[in-house]
């Protein structure tokens, strides 16, 4: 998968970091870090990235304030933003998620999904930046729509496991 596209990495744990940015300079990528999202839009003042991988919870600006801080300011950089969290059950992560319609993987997630996504964005990018403004603007409805129906699968999944839980019996996934 030899390609040029650029990526930005926002996560304020050293590990995952680095962890993340080797397995995709692997993957041929240019690979640039942040820990977090002031950071972040600092590096976005001077730098173009074809995708942008953001942890949800993190010191100073977390995910869902750098998220927004792109929508008022480059608000065309959002299609290019993939949320990575470990706490999508918390109720206010669902609800972002769900507004805000960008693909989403919890941790720990599987890096054949991860590369999934990220060749999906870069798809969708270049293909939005061949089409008229009527079909951008659906398009962008429909991904937000794909959000939604991924957060109600996950809260289904989730009251699916308490109920069971509650009844004694363990549902295989």
């Amino acid at each position: 998968m030899a390609t040029t596209a650029k990526i930005l990495v926002i996560d304020d744990e050293p590990s995952v970091v680095s962890a993340l940015a080797r397995l995709l300079q692997r993957d041929g990528y240019v690979v640039e870090t942040a820990r977090n999202g002031r950071h972040a839009l600092a590096a976005l003042q001077g730098q173009h990235y074809d995708v942008i991988l953001c942890d949800l919870r993190m010191p100073e600006l977390d995910g869902r304030a750098f998220y927004a801080h792109l929508r008022y300011r480059a608000p065309t950089l959002c299609r290019r933003v993939i949320f990575l969290t470990g706490d999508s059950r918390a109720a206010d992560h669902q609800a972002f998620l769900a507004q805000c319609g960008r693909p989403w993987l919890d941790k720990p997630y599987a890096i054949a999904g991860l590369r999934r996504l990220i060749q999906q964005v870069l798809e969708r990018v270049a293909g939005a930046q061949q089409l008229s403004p009527p079909c951008q603007d659906l398009r962008q409805l429909s991904q937000g729509l794909r959000g939604t129906a991924q957060t109600l699968r996950a809260q289904s999944r989730h009251w699916r496991r308490q109920s069971a839980r509650l009844r004694g019996i363990r549902l295989s996934r």
